[in-house]
């Protein structure tokens, strides 16, 4: 008993050797245990819905912190009125670049600079050594982008400029959002598309049969000598690619014997590579630009023409022209923000595959299903900045057999 009246139950003790409270104080003892049992109950709940409350608060501010961001930063960016990229060549690079940007956010006006990525570093490396700073965002392959633009701190930390939750959602992207980093602090060059590097080799089914070339190494037969084109492996592009492809499965010997013995002409030129495996003068290629032969096909020309799928090289991957930096000191650093958020959004992403190369986003459906890459399983950019070493060498190869 405390002051006369009968304390909480945790307070309660009796002799076990004695004969016991009385059957009232027991009774008593018993409601008293349940009253308390249900405040304590009471109190677990009220402490519950607190946090339950608080976590529901913080998630709406989370939100309404990005949607005010998105909101002032795209108010900015309507009166900055215009957007200067520079981007692959191309109409159906020009039609996911611009019209789908304009139709989206028809305030801001898209300038695209369309032309390879050698030409395009040149350029923009000139103006900015002149003081002229031109351009806001580069989409283009990594290789000739970090390799021109990092050592001279071109490009502006890309991941500040993410506002978009969907953006940076790992659930969003093959491998997660982070495995698309080019260069390798993860954190200057974003790559959001590319196709698996089986395809290296292609092939006129009308002149070539499946049986006869199945992988790359089928290709050192004597009876093709002389029969292979090449887009030019001393330069970067897709020859050069598919050529580091075949030397990371098959070896630099196996390369130095197809570069030395097989008597491969040589191209610049990306359409003329089509245009003579099309004419039949050439029934193999290296470093075939597939858009270049859709164009052909889509008038009727070289429907047989095919990739050689080798399974050895399907764990590599490009990403060809899908991959973008931001540059400091551009002159419409808010309407890049918004371009790269759209770019990288799934609406965005749904403009990018109709050039004909694969999103990395898994709500995005390939426009090549068979040279898409899966979810769950693990591959190496090619392109990416710590294969930038082994290109070199393979150029330098090519340099040497190919005199």
């Amino acid at each position: 008993m405390i002051g006369g009246q009968l304390g909480p139950p945790y307070f309660y003790f009796y002799n076990a050797n004695a004969h016991g409270p009385s059957r009232a104080l027991q009774n008593v003892d018993l409601r008293a245990a349940r009253h308390y049992n249900r405040v304590v109950a009471r109190f677990f709940l009220l402490v519950a819905s607190l946090a339950v409350a608080l976590v529901s608060t913080a998630e709406v501010r989370a939100q309404s912190g990005w949607q005010k961001e998105w909101e002032a930063t795209l108010a900015v960016a309507e009166r900055e009125g215009q957007i200067d990229i520079a981007g692959p060549p191309g109409d159906s690079f020009r039609k996911a670049i611009v019209d789908g940007f304009t139709k989206a956010y028809p305030k801001i006006k898209a300038e695209l600079l369309g032309s390879s990525g050698g030409n395009k570093v040149a350029r923009i490396l000139r103006e900015r050594q002149a003081g002229v700073f031109g351009w806001d965002l580069y989409i283009s392959g990594p290789t000739s982008a970090l390799a021109g633009f990092k050592p001279v701190g071109a490009f502006e930390p890309l991941k500040p400029a993410l506002i978009l939750p969907e953006v940076r959602e790992d659930k969003n992207w093959i491998g997660g959002f982070d495995s698309g980093w080019a260069d390798i602090e993860k954190k200057l060059f974003y790559v959001f598309g590319g196709t698996l590097a089986g395809d290296n080799i292609y092939a006129n089914r009308d002149l070539v049969s499946a049986d006869q070339i199945r992988s790359a190494r089928d290709l050192l037969e004597p009876r093709w000598r002389g029969k292979i084109v090449i887009q030019d492996p001393r330069i970067e592009g897709k020859g050069l690619t598919d050529i580091l492809v075949m030397s990371l499965a098959y070896g630099e010997d196996f390369v130095r014997r197809l570069l030395s013995e097989q008597k491969l002409t040589v191209t610049h030129d990306r359409r003329q590579l089509v245009e003579w495996m099309v004419r039949g003068q050439y029934p193999i290629a290296i470093g075939l630009n597939e858009y270049v032969l859709v164009l052909f096909q889509g008038k009727g020309a070289g429907q047989n023409i095919g990739a050689v799928v080798d399974p050895k090289t399907d764990v590599y991957w490009a990403s060809g022209s899908s991959g973008i930096g931001l540059f400091n000191r551009a002159p419409h650093p808010n309407a890049a923000k918004i371009y790269i958020n759209w770019l990288l959004s799934r609406n965005g992403q749904i403009e990018w595959v109709k050039t004909l190369t694969n999103s990395r986003r898994v709500d995005v459906p390939p426009s090549e299903p068979k040279s898409a890459m899966k979810p769950g399983h693990l591959y190496h950019n090619v392109q990416a900045e710590d294969m930038i070493p082994q290109r070199r060498r393979i150029q330098q190869l090519a340099e040497e057999q190919l005199r």
